[in-house]
């Protein structure tokens, strides 16, 4: 790793542990689950005291370039979330280099089966930041991968990785062999009409993820008939979209805002459907 990142990756872990200190709200309770038996195959639920019934549903897929990451790493997101009304979901995966992408993608093809079993009642969404925005938009795309797909309402796509290929990291080639299995990490080959509503998001300043990522996959999967929309948000970094999360910023966080109007919008839209 070049000393500029590792310096940077420092200082985002003393970042999220200030995030996270205040992220403490009493409105729910924190519950673990398993979902295999490594020990990353656990998620945590974040469920608010007071059952009401068809509350919206997030699944949280965190990203990390597919090597780093922890689901608590992320309960400001959940914090923030919950604070809208929302039940939230954060399953771990393992990680590279101990495993490659088939069976990071097969990770949380089983902790969303299993979380989505667990729901009986309101819509479910997916949101995902960075390599946890590719992995959920090929669950959402990809019919082949969930047990009950039709039970997504909609995805959310911040700095998502959507059209890769040819990879421009060198261990990425490595990460998602064998080679006849590449077309399978890029979610731009599995657009179609009848998927959920797609929702990207993406700093303008990303230098990690580059922005055109999100407007390639919004334009195939128009040109396919199916619903995507995007922003572009000004001034803002690849971790700063993730971080506009947190209790920090959540007065004034227009990413947060827009991510609820969203959800509010397609809940409103597909019911009864």
């Amino acid at each position: 790793m070049k000393y500029k990142e590792f310096i940077q990756d420092l200082s985002q872990i003393a970042g999220l542990k200030v995030i996270n200190t205040i992220a403490r709200s009493a409105d729910y309770v924190l519950r673990e689950r398993s979902y295999g038996n490594n020990p990353r195959h656990r998620y945590d639920c974040y469920l608010h005291k007071i059952n009401i019934g068809n509350r919206p549903k997030i699944i949280f897929l965190y990203g990390g370039n597919w090597r780093s990451g922890a689901r608590r790493d992320y309960r400001f997101v959940a914090d923030s979330f919950c604070s809208l009304g929302f039940d939230v979901f954060i399953p771990d995966y393992r990680l590279y280099p101990e495993v490659r992408f088939g069976q990071i993608l097969g990770d949380i093809r089983v902790a969303v089966d299993d979380i989505m079993a667990s729901i009986t009642d309101g819509p479910i969404f997916l949101v995902g930041h960075s390599a946890g925005a590719q992995l959920g938009a090929l669950l959402t795309l990809n019919e082949r991968l969930l047990q009950s797909p039709q039970r997504i309402t909609g995805f959310v796509g911040m700095a998502g990785p959507y059209d890769l290929f040819p990879y421009t990291e060198d261990f990425h080639w490595e990460l998602f062999a064998p080679a006849e299995k590449y077309p399978e990490s890029q979610p731009v080959n599995f657009v179609r009409p009848d998927a959920p509503p797609l929702y990207l998001l993406h700093g303008k300043e990303d230098k990690r993820v580059r922005r055109g990522h999100s407007k390639s996959l919004m334009e195939k999967q128009r040109d396919a008939g199916g619903e995507a929309s995007r922003k572009v948000y000004n001034g803002m970094g690849h971790t700063d979209i993730i971080v506009s999360l947190s209790r920090i910023y959540r007065g004034k966080s227009e990413v947060l805002r827009d991510i609820n109007h969203f959800i509010s919008a397609t809940e409103e839209t597909t019911k009864g459907v």
